[in-house]
């Protein structure tokens, strides 16, 4: 059981906004997700030059990521205009001109005195069991 009331391993979570109307990233397709979700793949998975294959490449997401990190990209797709839109930005990728949201940037950094950077009181209250199963 872990101690921190965010889970076991609190960082190894990635927040990661959905792709809608208002994503800098949003295209024409119905069910499109963000660089950045293929990005940390892409890098955990593979190295610089390895061929990242995408069956079902859809507007490019998984091709920019892997052009992004210096990895070659294969995919295939029934809808012309959305391989059309998948050239572009892979395109774009190759240059350093496709707009992205970056990996880095938090979704939402509240100020440090909202109440939603505050600790809960809760978590800082123990209960006896919480004595009872560190030994005290």
């Amino acid at each position: 059981m872990s101690g921190n009331p965010l889970g076991k391993n609190p960082t190894d979570v990635w927040e990661i906004p959905n792709v809608k109307a208002n994503h800098v990233e949003k295209t024409i397709h119905p069910c499109q997700f963000p660089i950045e979700l293929v990005e940390r793949l892409v890098l955990a998975l593979t190295n610089p030059g390895d061929l990242v294959v995408d069956p079902y490449i859809g507007v490019g997401s998984t091709a920019a990521a892997a052009v992004l990190h210096g990895r070659r990209s294969a995919g295939a797709d029934t809808v012309a205009e959305y391989l059309d839109i998948a050239r572009e930005r892979v395109r774009a990728a190759a240059e350093g001109t496709l707009r992205r949201r970056p990996m880095d940037r938090p979704v939402y950094e509240p100020s440090p005195t909202s109440r939603l950077a505050q600790r809960p009181l809760e978590w800082d209250r123990q209960t006896p069991r919480d004595a009872e199963e560190r030994g005290e």
